[in-house]
């Protein structure tokens, strides 16, 4: 007899304001799940009206997956289709039909938050990289603000880490998938390498001696390598969530004209060997973490 697949709906949404952030994570949930066996759909900025037609229209029950920047227009209407429902980053706490609500990124809620719940690439369980500057003539600064650089933060950090007095040699791998944003003359400079957008960041986690990030899924990312990374953001929740890595050793919290601060931590993680290796092995322990959210899925 063959056997059922239990069939879940995915919904999320993405655009220059709110980022690809949702997308991405959702993209990977999907791919995870049809890879665990799982009957999955993905539904892309879809509204309130298009969604409960989908709903409806189902011919099977499912379980529902929801990755938004607001909640407060969902209202679901034909819920007895819907035998389970996990929404992500339900921020004001709306309530859906048996609904858990989880938190990948924000660290500080004690019950489904944090890195069980935070989807990485399939491809991190293969994929392995040793951090070591030794014999380095230059190491590789990773600088990038997720996918949209929503707060146009790219140009300025290039522009103070290149005109910095930096006691060692570097070069900058600068990613953007909006490359026309980039400040045309970062193009002529030999240590500087624009990357616009790719199918997968594994070459460039590959490379990536120490990053400049924001606070969002990247910097999940880059924990759970153990990559050295500087926290620097605009974002409201995104500062909150880099100033809680900072109360636990993960990584330096810094506003973006903190010229001084984030060339001393630059400093400190290339020549101080002692704090880099403690800086690595609290990030990976951290950030490195099995995913609970098939588990919840298969109840």
């Amino acid at each position: 007899m063959k056997e059922t697949k239990l069939k879940i709906k995915i919904f999320c949404e993405k655009s220059k304001l709110i980022g690809n952030g949702h997308y991405i994570r959702s993209k990977r949930l999907l791919n995870y799940l049809r890879n665990e066996k799982f009957d999955c759909k993905l539904y892309l900025n879809k509204n309130n009206s298009e969604l409960n037609k989908i709903v409806r229209s189902s011919k099977e029950r499912f379980k529902l997956i929801l990755d938004l920047k607001s909640y407060e227009k969902v209202i679901l209407k034909d819920t007895n289709k819907i035998l389970k429902t996990i929404s992500f980053e339900n921020l004001s706490n709306k309530k859906f039909s048996n609904c858990i609500n989880l938190y990948p990124l924000d660290i500080q809620y004690k019950k489904f938050s944090g890195p069980n719940y935070f989807v990485y690439p399939y491809y991190f369980k293969k994929m392995k990289k040793k951090i070591s500057f030794q014999k380095k003539r230059f190491l590789n600064i990773l600088i990038i603000q997720g996918g949209t650089d929503a707060n146009n933060n790219l140009n300025k950090i290039t522009k103070l880490l290149i005109n910095n007095d930096l006691k060692f040699n570097f070069r900058i791998i600068l990613k953007t998938n909006d490359i026309s944003s980039v400040n045309k003359k970062f193009y002529s400079n030999k240590y500087i390498k624009v990357i616009g957008r790719l199918k997968s960041m594994k070459t460039i986690f590959k490379k990536t001696d120490i990053a400049l990030s924001a606070c969002g899924n990247l910097a999940f990312e880059l924990g759970y390598f153990g990559i050295p990374t500087i926290h620097i953001t605009k974002e409201p929740r995104e500062i909150s969530r880099a100033k809680s890595f900072f109360k636990k050793n993960l990584g330096l919290y810094c506003k973006i004209l903190e010229e001084r601060k984030i060339k001393n931590e630059l400093n400190k993680i290339v020549f101080n060997n002692s704090y880099r290796k403690k800086l690595i092995s609290r990030r990976i322990s951290f950030f490195r973490k099995t995913n609970l959210i098939t588990e919840y899925l298969k109840k």
